[in-house]
């Protein structure tokens, strides 16, 4: 027992000593790097500034290369991530700003508003029937409100609510059976109706025989239209049906320009708070 006492006391004195004498000797280039390599990895904060380049300039020279490339690795990280956060929020205010410009080209009725709201739901097997927005009663939005989308800096027509709860509203698609809008081809001019055909494509009927018809055209809604403005791009012209000798008319397959899988955001025509009406809008909130 008192032998190990004697060997601790023998340990401590050796490293007392060492410390003193280590104390004593002039600063030499590897004590010196030693020293600021400690200090680097303790606090690399105190490298930066001022202070921070006279401790680099009292450095050895190898030393002080690898903590000026570590301290520039640091400050170029954090630059990446601040222009990552400033090129999210600069495209973000792009869709902000293609949005409002989509919404000023748009001339709605008088007394309507325009709302954009999120796609919240799809259904997959009525995948080209609706969707779900989150915009409903508490947002202004009226049954037969129609729904356009965003497709490359054009307005296109999506659907139109036949749903209003609280705060979302199930939108009818253009490709569903039951739509379907008066519409005309932007070559001839000439006025047809749109119908869905509940899958991928539409049908535009009605077209007169006489009329010379080609694939490629496009096609727009009708002013005539009872549910959208006029001057909505539908879609484009596929393939023109072969003439049924027993119809006085001809129809053509549209491609669609609202493709449901990429409606993330769609913009619903509201009326103005002076054309709610708090009866319709209570009704509507107790579904």
């Amino acid at each position: 027992m008192h032998r190990e006492i004697r060997v601790s006391n023998y340990v401590l004195a050796a490293l007392l000593a060492l410390a003193l004498a280590l104390l004593s000797l002039p600063l030499a280039a590897p004590v010196r790097a030693l020293k600021a390599g400690v200090v680097y990895l303790l606090n690399p904060v105190a490298y930066y500034g001022a202070k921070g380049a006279q401790r680099l300039a009292d450095a050895p020279p190898g030393l002080a290369r690898l903590l000026r490339a570590d301290l520039d690795n640091r400050q170029l990280q954090a630059q990446l991530r601040e222009a990552f956060w400033q090129k999210s929020e600069l495209e973000a205010l792009r869709t902000e700003n293609r949005r409002l410009t989509l919404a000023l080209g748009l001339t709605p009725p008088r007394g309507y508003l325009s709302l954009w709201a999120d796609v919240m739901e799809r259904d997959p097997l009525h995948w080209y029937n609706s969707i779900m927005i989150s915009a409903g009663a508490q947002q202004g939005v009226t049954l037969n409100a129609p729904v356009f989308g965003d497709q490359d800096g054009t307005l296109i027509a999506v659907g139109r609510v036949i749903e209003v709860r609280r705060d979302s509203a199930l939108v009818l698609l253009m490709t569903d059976e039951a739509s379907s809008v008066a519409a005309y081809l932007s070559t001839s001019a000439v006025e047809g109706l749109v119908q869905g055909q509940g899958g991928s494509r539409l049908r535009m009927n009605y077209l007169p025989s006489e009329v010379v018809l080609s694939t490629g055209d496009l096609v727009y809604t009708s002013p005539t239209s009872a549910t959208f403005p006029g001057e909505i791009l539908l879609g484009r012209v596929m393939a023109i049906n072969p003439r049924d000798p027993f119809l006085t008319f001809q129809s053509v397959e549209l491609r669609p320009a609202a493709d449901a899988a990429a409606l993330s955001r769609v913009m619903v025509l509201r009326p103005s708070a002076a054309l709610a009406s708090p009866l319709s809008l209570g009704a509507a909130e107790r579904r």
